[in-house]
Order: C-alpha cells, then sequence, then structure tokens
C-alpha cells in the first residue's frame, strides 16, 4: 500500500526543500515540519476509542488513540534525524530505534547494516523513517533485519521522497508494508540517487562528511 500525501502545505514544503541552494537550517526545518505531516497521515489510521470529557460547562464526547504506546519509530542514521523528530512530536509516546546502514556505492548498491538497536517489535506498529526512497535495498535490509526480531502488527515506512524503483522493490520484498510519501520520482541515476529528487538528504542536513 502506498499513500502520497498531497496536502497543499506539504507540497509547498516539499518544492522548498527542493531547491538546490537551500541552506542546512532551512532544510532540516523543513524535513522535520514533512515528519509531523506523514505523523499525523499515519495518525488517520490508528485505532481510537470513544470517550467522554467533563468541560467546565458540561460533558463533551471525544476520542483517545488506543495504541500510540505500541509505536515504535526507527531512525535510519544519520538522514531521518530530522524527519523522526518532527514525527516523535507527534507520537511524543512513541518508543524509539536506530538503524545505522550503508549502501554502496555502486551497482547493485549492496547495502550493510552496522548498528541496530531497536526495543521490541512484537505485535508492534513499527514505522521506519527515511527522507529516501531509492534503490529500496537499504529498506529492504532494514525490514528483514526487524522481522528477524519479531512479528510486527504493523510495518510502516514513511518517506519525504520514493522513486518508482524504489517502491517496486519494497513492495516485491515486503508485500504488507505500507509506505507513505509526499512525491514519487520517475528514476535513479547512474549513482543510485532519485532524479529529480533533493540531492543526499544527510549532506544537505549535516554537510558532507570529511576523510
Amino acid at each position: 500500500m502506498i499513500k502520497i500525501i498531497d496536502h497543499l502545505l506539504v507540497q509547498e514544503k516539499l518544492t522548498l526543500i527542493r531547491e538546490e541552494n537551500i541552506d542546512r537550517t532551512n532544510f532540516r526545518a523543513g524535513i522535520t515540519e514533512i515528519g509531523s505531516w506523514l505523523a499525523y497521515e499515519l495518525a488517520n489510521t490508528l485505532e481510537k476509542d470513544d470517550v467522554t470529557v467533563q468541560t467546565p460547562l458540561g460533558t463533551a464526547a471525544g476520542v483517545e488513540i488506543k495504541c500510540e504506546k505500541d509505536l515504535v519509530v526507527v531512525s535510519v542514521l544519520r538522514a531521518a534525524i530530522p524527519l523522526v523528530e518532527g514525527i516523535m512530536w507527534v507520537f511524543k509516546e512513541a518508543q524509539y530505534g536506530v538503524v545505522g546502514a550503508w549502501r554502496k556505492d555502486e551497482p547493485p548498491f549492496p547495502v550493510e547494516v552496522g548498528y541496530f538497536k531497536l526495543p521490541s517489535v512484537e505485535d508492534k506498529i513499527v514505522v521506519v523513517a527515511d527522507p529516501m526512497l531509492a534503490t529500496g535495498n537499504t529498506m529492504n535490509a532494514i525490514l528483514d533485519r526487524i522481522q528477524k526480531k519479531g512479528s510486527p502488527r504493523r510495518l510502516v515506512v514513511l518517506n519525504v521522497i520514493a522513486s518508482k524503483q524504489g517502491i517496486k522493490c519494497v513492495e516485491a520484498e515486503h508485500p504488507q508494508v505500507e509506505i507513505y510519501t509526499c512525491a514519487v520520482d520517475e528514476k535513479l541515476n547512474h549513482d543510485g540517487y532519485i532524479v529529480p529528487g533533493l540531492g543526499d538528504a544527510g549532506d544537505k542536513a549535516f554537510g558532507k562528511p570529511g576523510p
């Protein structure tokens, strides 16, 4: 399942962060804001209970999210840090996990998963945050590791931009995954970057790593 967030405010923010010469401060702020919007969309799919609340003047009907404490938000270092900040601002009671994964620079772009620290995922709603879904290799490697750790109730991927190839790759190996993104771009270049995309999200957020 793929859900494209086409809200006008989201698309305006996406347009801003695609700009080639955007500075790091505004890029991180834009990614964080989009993270919150993605979380709002996901929140609409969560189970709820009908409740009542006492106001100063009477009793009002209301709702309460049932499973917010069952969320595990997984940050894919380092690019996802600002994205997760926005997600966690919405899901304040969610648990948190961190994954370090590296994709080789040459086709077929094999992936090494290094650091992997997650709470229990058994019967949880596991939300993997990564700004770019490019080849799909990194996401598949992470989802494989998550499923070796336990059996999540739901597997959700939150992206800013995805490629058609990346979506197809992930859905082929993990057909149960739910993908939320703000745009689906047409292709990848020879280096495995999304075109038109927005460049390297980690470098744009934090600067290029030194030697």
